[in-house]
């Protein structure tokens, strides 16, 4: 009879065991869901809204939801093809506006992060403990990405027929590797170096048999502090692009306005093209990043639009933020003074943190700099991949900036410019400290011998006259 209770109880918690699994992984391909749904019914309301308030509608809703389906696969980064031409041939559409890309990145962190929670409250169960895992946070993620896969299909194949279509290929591609890429992301920045457990065996014994100092430098305080110091940097270069697209805007303010008024001649079409131009703002960003760079960017095969020239191009589409492109021909000398302002704001911002406390070794600091430097220059590649493209076909098959050119020419930058800088700045923190220490402000320092004649007489130090042969003779008095 004790065996059959024993039994019973074992099986009972096998059952519980097996029902925490389902439910965890039921519970995370929900979340997925919930992640693309949401912002597939954020961009379908938007779109919505702007085609109800347009005064002359020309299609149905059913254009109006494949547009906001589209919009969403463009978000994650896949292309687009416009059917409906003049010339009858289907032009690919590859510019990913970045500011629609935070809505999904923003859903699907925050869905890896409730699941990472979950994962660790389940770990932390008593009960659950002694019944075995329930479920590892790898498989709950696998589920997670089932989930925004599953709805990402079916919108794949509503947006099949239409006048504005998803590339197939690159939706394919480009859904699942943000997804990933935001899962790695999130991990990463909710468990620290304990994320790496989360990749396959096969990847945990590669990372385990790499050298030791490579294993630190990847995983140890360095690579945090490159981190910040990379995204320090790359924040500054968008932040002086766009100071630098603005300016240019606020030069040709009549030309502005007179590409919104041929794109739109009411209210409702104007406040649609100015929401467009919102949305392309941190392209025109990573544009004017570009620029002031060195690479430039293109508006248009075989153009260049530089910080020291620009060369000829096709006539642009009438787009407001378009109307800020230098005339062709070489530039003056305060747009290159204006241009170096990107550069050296990002240099003088990746010094500032990759110096740290300024009390480790000057290699450790260099190589931290160094490294934030690449991570830097990785880090603008893939914002120039995401922030140019096609528009079209023919002369307008080529917009924006090299994403290599642009790697590289930020990577340069902040590594030449950039370590000495750290260096420098570490120095200068080190000499700071040593001075507190001493009780002197560090601008007033004399560097003098510690003499005899500087110390204090009295605490068995010879005194200020001390050790000196005096030329004055001495006081005679006659005697009484």
């Amino acid at each position: 009879m004790s065996q059959l209770t024993e039994r019973g109880t074992t099986l009972s918690s096998h059952g519980r065991t097996a029902a925490r699994r389902s439910s965890a992984i039921g519970t995370a391909v929900v979340s997925g869901v919930t992640a693309a749904g949401l912002g597939l019914g954020a961009l379908a309301v938007a779109v919505l809204l702007l085609w109800v308030a347009s005064p002359y509608p020309d299609s149905g809703p059913s254009r109006a939801l494949h547009l906001a389906a589209g919009l969403w696969f463009t978000a994650h980064g896949g292309g687009l093809v416009r059917e409906a031409t003049p010339s009858g041939i289907p032009a690919p559409v590859g510019v990913v506006p970045l500011l629609l890309a935070a809505l999904p990145i923003w859903l699907l962190h925050r869905a890896a992060r409730d699941t990472l929670a979950t994962a660790a409250l389940t770990d932390s169960d008593p009960a659950a403990s002694a019944a075995g895992r329930p479920v590892a946070p790898r498989t709950l993620l696998g589920a997670l990405l089932a989930g925004y896969l599953l709805v990402a299909l079916g919108a794949l194949l509503y947006t099949s027929t239409g006048r504005l279509t998803a590339a197939p290929l690159s939706a394919l591609l480009a859904v699942p590797g943000t997804a990933v890429a935001t899962f790695a992301a999130t991990a990463w920045h909710t468990l620290g170096s304990d994320a790496a457990a989360l990749l396959p065996d096969r990847f945990v014994r590669t990372f385990a048999a790499l050298p030791a100092v490579l294993r630190a430098a990847l995983t140890g305080p360095r690579l945090a502090t490159a981190g910040k110091a990379a995204a320090a940097a790359t924040l500054a270069l968008l932040a002086s692009g766009a100071a630098l697209t603005l300016l240019g805007l606020a030069l040709h303010a009549g030309r502005f306005g007179d590409d919104l008024g041929r794109l739109a001649a009411d209210w409702a079409g104007g406040c649609t093209v100015l929401l467009l131009c919102l949305t392309l703002l941190p392209n025109a960003a990573v544009w004017g990043a570009a620029y002031g760079l060195g690479p430039g960017f293109t508006v248009g095969v075989g153009t260049t639009v530089g910080p020291l020239a620009v060369s000829p191009r096709p006539p642009l589409p009438y787009f407001p933020l378009l109307s800020g492109v230098p005339e062709p021909g070489p530039t003056s000398w305060p747009d290159v003074v204006l241009a170096l302002v990107v550069p050296v704001t990002a240099t003088v911002l990746l010094a500032r943190y990759a110096a740290g406390d300024g009390h480790r070794s000057w290699r450790r600091t260099a190589g931290t700099a160094a490294l934030a430097a690449v991570l830097c220059g990785v880090a603008m590649a893939v914002l120039a991949g995401l922030a140019g493209g096609a528009l079209g076909s023919g002369a307008l098959a080529s917009f924006g900036p090299s994403w290599w050119r642009t790697g590289l020419a930020a990577a340069g930058w902040t590594g030449l410019a950039g370590v000495p800088g750290t260096l420098v700045l570490r120095a200068w923190r080190r000499l700071s400290a040593r001075l507190a220490a001493d009780g002197r402000p560090p601008g007033r320092r004399r560097y003098l011998p510690h003499l005899p004649f500087r110390r204090r007489a009295g605490r068995g130090e010879p005194s200020p006259g001390a050790g000196r042969k005096s030329n004055r003779k001495p006081n005679r008095e006659p005697a009484a």
